[in-house]
């Protein structure tokens, strides 16, 4: 086969700027994504490595978005950026908040067995958090990427391109955002309901107790029942771990109905 010597290729500004825009809104959306979702959000992980992983999937993704806007230097171009961002963090927050009520039933528990004043250091949100709490919120972020549940989230973004294509004015509704407002009865409701039979059993302790400080009265219940509560709640939740798989799966699919919810503006 000879090629044609008047065959030139070129290629002007608006072919680099439509490049660059499929590159680039991928990247920026997978950004805003990782700084809110659950996993990516860990203060363990360095941040060139988030921008890098967020490089590698813009770049798979770029060849998959069928509408994407060009980059242009404009009013128009910025205003796109930051409803990408919203995009990316009303995700990873959807996410975040349902697996926060591990963390909430953590607290529940820990407040009844004695371990209020306990506080260990979470890397996952970098600050202190009792010692029940972080214990169930690990546990919860294991399951979840055993689960998969990163790889669901990375294509949830690649469908909310169709979603929400990338162009001005189509990001999320209002409507979308009360969505992610209401959203806290979910989270309490599902963290009281994983909490609950560790808090029946904690409850019963407590009555025996009772019953027992009133037929002996001698004995001191300070000293007696925190050891009691302590172990009878380590128990429990131990008996408790084995249904964390299926809590832990339904947080998950809660969690992508919830941000299929709030980028579709239901």
């Amino acid at each position: 086969m000879k090629w044609s010597s008047d065959a030139v290729l070129s290629f002007g500004s608006a072919d680099v700027a439509r490049w660059l825009g499929e590159f680039f809104w991928p990247f920026v959306r997978t950004l805003a994504l990782f700084a809110a979702a659950p996993g990516f959000n860990s203060v363990a992980i360095p941040a060139r490595a988030k921008v890098a992983l967020a490089f590698v999937i813009a770049l798979l993704v770029g060849g998959m978005v069928n509408q994407s806007a060009p980059l242009e230097m404009s009013a128009a171009a910025a205003v796109l950026v930051v409803e990408q961002i919203l995009v990316g963090l009303a995700m990873g927050f959807a996410m975040q908040l349902a697996l926060a009520a591990m963390a909430f039933a953590g607290d529940f528990v820990g407040i009844q067995m004695g371990f209020g004043f306990a506080s260990l250091f979470d890397i996952q949100s970098g600050f202190s958090v009792p010692v029940m709490s972080n214990f169930f919120s690990l546990v919860g972020l294991t399951l979840f990427l055993t689960l998969n549940g990163h790889l669901v989230l990375l294509g949830a973004l690649v469908k909310s391109f169709e979603i929400v294509p990338v162009a001005v004015g189509s990001g999320i509704a209002h409507v979308g955002w009360g969505t992610l407002a209401g959203a806290g009865g979910v989270l309490f409701e599902m963290g009281v309901w994983l909490a609950l039979p560790v808090i029946a059993v904690l409850l019963a302790a407590h009555l025996a107790i009772a019953m027992v400080s009133r037929v002996a009265p001698q004995i001191n219940v300070m000293s007696v029942g925190f050891s009691v509560f302590l172990w009878v709640g380590i128990a429990a939740t131990v008996t408790l771990v084995p249904y964390f798989v299926p809590a832990v799966e339904h947080m998950i699919a809660t969690g992508l109905a919830l941000a299929g919810a709030a980028v579709a503006g239901r």
